[in-house]
């Protein structure tokens, strides 16, 4: 019987730790983890969440990285439960948008009837009750410091389906603050005095409930938020705002009304009495700015670079030549629009862009120009070199009072203007600032079109001027250009005149 007791022990354990493995098979389960689409067809915007600030700007990428770990949380029955350990991201795709995990689901959940799959990533998360609660800081001042804390996101899974959607919390509002006083200021601020369905919240963020306890917008009185501010000079505030959880993907996007901000200056409130009207669709995964003036006694602000929604505004951007520019494109609603694509000398948008189908062109040939011409090796030769009026896509669509602007003054506004890449109202582009006012407008990445397919939409922008390639070669035409990281910026060059580009107009008043 002795004999017996080391076998039958050794027969118990195996048979154990073969239960255990096999328990542990049926609880296994592997995901595949796509980010939110960059896509902006979609009517959510790609996502600005999951990253750190680019050098240049608050541009936050959303890509895994070796080494990323998602906390696993899992909801059944109406209880959560917390998986024993992290999930380390495997598998990741070369733009890193794309990833897989594995999860052992916790003992007390039944593999076999539904459950849904909660994941943290960026930030600490823990259970209070029913809810998986992430613990973050929502006002960020100086976010281009490279130390800012990446920010919550969280995506869902569902029992028999290897994919898991990620999902945005936040919007954010990035306010410039000009101190045009003759003293340094400390400002900080608490929001917006607003109707909405949006909160911010001071430390955490509930991610499982359809009720957020917290500060309503607004009213968080940020003491986080302080900074200093020389004479001068602009500081920079960007604040997170976070949607109650019954703001899904099918919730149209909230609307903010009548806007006050409400702020501090030199431990005095001061609230502006413009009341804005213009903000919509405040969404998740969006940026928007406000530029706000402190003059040593009043406070104002315009939202959007624009005082209202009555487009176009002529932006006053303190030029050396006085000229005001478009706050947005030809055929645009808000300055985060793309508008309307024209090929060049051309005042009809289109959205099918050949050499067949251009107006100046005979049979699609670029050797058969029928005007502006100065090369006879291509054409009909007139030696108009700029566009006439009634070829001035800003002129005719616009009136009198706007042209399409000339080299001139680009580099006037290259050269008095601080630029930045960043994201505005889900659109990717450049803000230009004033280098002598707080004016500011903003060109978006509208990229250009070629037959009917779009081009570096998101990465690049092209917008006409109105001259040709003189006697060189007159099927290009000159463009105001920029692509993201390169060439400095932003840079004149040029493109075949039946390519589909966007119009940034130039206001001249009645000439």
């Amino acid at each position: 019987m002795k004999k017996l007791a080391p076998i039958l022990f050794l027969f118990l354990t195996v048979a154990l730790l073969t239960s255990c493995e096999e328990d542990i098979e049926k609880r296994q389960v592997t995901f595949t983890v796509t980010m939110p689409s960059d896509d902006l067809s979609f009517s959510r915007p790609g996502s600005i969440i999951n990253g750190v600030p680019a050098a240049d700007g608050f541009n936050l990428k959303a890509q895994w990285k070796d080494g990323d770990k998602i906390q696993i949380f899992v909801r059944q029955d109406g209880i959560v439960y917390q998986a024993e350990s992290p999930s380390t991201v495997s598998d990741i795709s070369s733009d890193g948008k794309t990833c897989s995990f594995e999860l052992v689901l916790p003992k007390s959940v039944k593999p076999d009837r539904d459950y849904d799959i909660i994941g943290v990533t960026g930030v600490e998360a823990y259970i209070d009750g029913t809810d998986v609660v992430a613990s973050c800081d929502l006002t960020r001042v100086g976010i281009d410091s490279g130390d800012t804390p990446l920010l919550p996101m969280w995506f869902t899974a569902k029992k028999g389906s290897s994919q898991a959607k990620f999902r945005h919390l936040c919007a954010y509002e990035v306010l410039y603050v000009y101190n045009s006083s003759e003293s340094s200021i400390t400002f900080k601020h608490g929001g917006f005095d607003v109707m909405t369905p949006w909160y911010k919240y001071s430390d955490k963020v509930v991610l499982t409930t359809n009720s957020f306890s917290g500060y309503e917008a607004g009213q968080n009185d940020a003491q986080s938020n302080e900074i200093t501010i020389p004479a001068g000079e602009t500081g920079t505030i960007v604040s997170w705002y976070i949607p109650r959880f019954d703001v899904t993907d099918e919730t149209p996007d909230a609307t903010i009304n009548n806007a006050r901000l409400k702020a501090v200056v030199n431990g005095n409130a001061a609230i502006s009495t413009d009341a804005l009207k213009a903000y919509k669709s405040f969404a998740r995964g969006s940026a928007y700015y406000m530029q706000v003036t402190w003059d040593g006694s009043t406070m104002c602000f315009s939202n959007e670079f624009c005082p209202d929604g009555n487009h176009p505004h002529a932006i006053d951007l303190g030029l050396p030549s006085g000229r005001k520019w478009a706050c947005c494109n030809i055929g645009a609603n808000s300055p985060a629009e793309c508008g309307d694509y024209f090929a060049w000398g051309e005042t009809t948008p289109k959205t099918y862009f050949t050499k067949t189908n251009y107006k100046w062109y005979i049979g699609g040939d670029d050797h058969n120009i029928t005007k502006y011409c100065s090369n006879s090796d291509y054409g009909v030769v007139d030696n108009i070199i700029g566009l006439q009026l009634e070829d001035d896509a800003a002129y005719v669509n616009w009136g009198p009072e706007w042209r399409m602007p000339g080299t001139a003054l680009v580099n006037e506004l290259m050269e008095n203007c601080t630029i930045e890449w960043t994201k505005v109202n889900g659109m990717y582009g450049y803000i230009f600032k004033s280098n002598t006012n707080n004016g500011a407008i903003f060109f978006p990445a509208a990229g250009r079109y070629i037959k009917n397919n779009i081009q570096e939409f998101e990465a690049a922008g092209y917008y006409w001027l109105p001259y040709n390639l003189y006697t060189s070669a007159p099927y290009g035409a000159y463009i105001m250009a920029f692509r993201h990281g390169e060439m400095g910026r932003l840079f004149i060059g040029y493109t075949a005149r039946y390519c589909g580009c966007t119009i940034r107009a130039v206001y001249v008043g009645q000439e």
